[in-house]
Parts: C-alpha cells; structure tokens; sequence
C-alpha cells in the first residue's frame, strides 16, 4: 500500500477510535493530593512526581516499612490497613470509566526483589450512601507469578488472575467500564474480564488508588522491601475492533480521495 494511502488509514482510524471512547471520569494526577483523602492508610507517600519515564504528573505512591504493622498505631494493626492510598470523588453513571496506566519495572517479576501489589478501585453506589460494590483491576508479585488481576466478589476468593502477559519497563494501561449491566475490564483497550453481578449499581462515587505494605508478619512468605507504584493518568482507549472496524468503513472514501490526488498529480 502506498505510504499515502497509509497515513490516511490511520489518521482515519484515530478519528474513529476519538469517537469511540467512552467517557472518562478518573480524577487528574496533576492535582495531587487535592481532592484526595486516606483511604484505611495513609500510604508512605502519595504525591506528584513530576516526569517519570516519558510521561508528565505522574502519581507516585511510596509504600516501605513506616506504614507496616509494627509502626501502624494501635486500632490500625489489622491486615484492613495494609492496603494504603487515597480515594477521590468521582460522578459517573453507566457508560463511564476509570482508567490509569501503570508502569511494571522489570524487578518487578521477581519477587525476591520484594513483594508488591498495586490497584486501581471504584467505589460503586446506587443512588443511596450504601456502598454497591468495589470493582478493582491491578498488579501483583505475591503468591504466585507476576500478574495482573482483577476483584469479582461473587466467586471465591475474590480475585481473578488475568492470562495477560505482563509488559515490564513499560507502561499498561488499566480500565473499569460501568454498563448497565455489568463492569467490564480492559488492558491496553482490550476486554480482559467482564463481571455481570453488580449488586444494583448504578453509578461511580469515587476512585482509589492504592499499593500494599507486605510489612505484616501474619502474611507468610512476603518479602518487604520499599517500593514505589507508578501510575499516569490514561485516555481511554475502546476495543481495536471497534475503530479498525469504522476505520475500514471509511477506507473506499479514503482510498478514493487518494487516487483522485494521485491522477491530478499525473495530469
């Protein structure tokens, strides 16, 4: 295919997957930490950090052995408190999304650099101060291979492993979508998990963004080490096969305005 040819395909098949996407209501990272209260602990850090690998007001949350459970005061030794982070008010009905991207180092999938675990949460209500559910999609090294995973609690245990392969030194990006019926999870644009019990919810109330402090001697085999969870803010992006499919829709237009530009050049 002509180089031309090309450049309007994919500038085609942008404006499409623009039109596509659904509508974003995760809070800016910019802000941090405006707007954003504890939520169970405060982590060591959770701040602005600036520039971190090609992206700009990236969220950094800084988990080491301050916030473990020997130096946790008393009342907040439970494991409850070793997920730390911050929630942020969100307004959503079906049809919005959270969404972040993470960055996985390579020493990451290997635990004995130490144990690590990051989320992004929704708080779900349904038009009432009763919390309907707390969708989750995220990271962890622990108790078993380096994965990414997602929170289902209608099935045992809770989380689900994704088959995803992990994508170290780079940046993944992470989604919740509410429908009407369910919440559908995505990785990099694609559905990963979709999760049709959702307890009568009807809408966002906020976001969390957390990290885990393996600082608790009741967990066995966890290996602490201080570490800091990277996460940028995310546009969303909607299945490939959505916007290729609108792409190739437009293509005989596309391809007819070229041959049009090629015969006057000719002329």
């Amino acid at each position: 295919m002509p180089k031309n040819i090309k450049l309007l395909v994919a500038s085609q098949v942008s404006l499409f997957a623009l039109a596509a996407s659904a509508d974003m209501i995760m809070p800016d990272f910019a802000n941090v930490p405006t707007g954003w209260n504890t939520d169970r602990y405060d982590p060591s850090s959770f701040s602005n950090v600036g520039t971190f690998q090609g992206r700009d007001n990236v969220l950094g949350i800084g988990i080491d052995g301050s916030g473990s459970v020997a130096n946790r005061p008393n009342g907040q030794q439970g494991s409850f408190y070793n997920t730390q982070g911050k929630q942020h008010p969100v307004t959503g009905a079906a049809g919005s999304v959270i969404a972040a991207d993470l960055f996985i180092p390579n020493a990451w999938t290997d635990p004995a650099n130490g144990n690590v675990r990051t989320d992004m949460w929704g708080i779900m209500s349904d038009g009432t101060p009763t919390v309907t559910a707390y969708p989750i999609i995220g990271f962890t090294n622990y108790g078993g291979s380096p994965r990414l995973r997602v929170f289902d609690g209608e099935i045992s245990g809770g989380w689900v492993d994704l088959s995803n392969t992990v994508n170290t030194d780079a940046w993944t990006s992470l989604s919740i979508e509410l429908t009407a019926t369910s919440f559908v999870y995505r990785v990099d644009g694609s559905v990963v998990y979709t999760d049709s019990t959702i307890n009568g919810t009807t809408a966002f109330s906020a976001a969390i963004m957390q990290a885990y402090n393996f600082g608790d001697p009741s967990i066995s085999g966890t290996i602490l080490a201080p570490y800091t969870a990277h996460w940028d803010n995310a546009v969303v992006v909607p299945e490939p096969s959505t916007y290729v499919a609108g792409a190739l829709l437009l293509l005989p237009f596309g391809l007819g305005a070229v041959r049009k530009f090629q015969n006057r050049r000719k002329a």
